[in-house]
């Protein structure tokens, strides 16, 4: 656990430092500082909603797929005790 916000941190800087560079070396620099300010929250606003759409797309896989596992075991069981019943009715 410890390692993980490390990681974030580490991908973080090196976003800001590719950034950095890019703002600065590049000829995108200059497209980029020429560019309409609203131009930056249109293009963050779709980052943040992709990045959204994808992260809650795993977590309801992942909820399904727990829901899927229960049920699967209640049908499981149902059928154990069903079994259990006829035997004791044919013994």
């Amino acid at each position: 656990m410890k390692n993980k916000p490390s990681k974030r941190f580490a991908l973080i800087l090196l976003a800001i430092l590719a950034f950095g560079f890019i703002l600065t070396q590049t000829a995108v620099g200059a497209v980029l500082l020429s560019s309409p300010w609203w131009v930056y929250f249109v293009l963050a606003g779709i980052l943040l909603s992709g990045y959204l759409s994808i992260k809650y797309s795993l977590e309801d896989k992942r909820t399904e797929q727990e829901w899927i596992e229960n049920e699967g075991n209640i049908y499981m069981q149902r059928l154990e005790e069903e079994r259990e019943r006829r035997k004791i009715s044919k013994g």
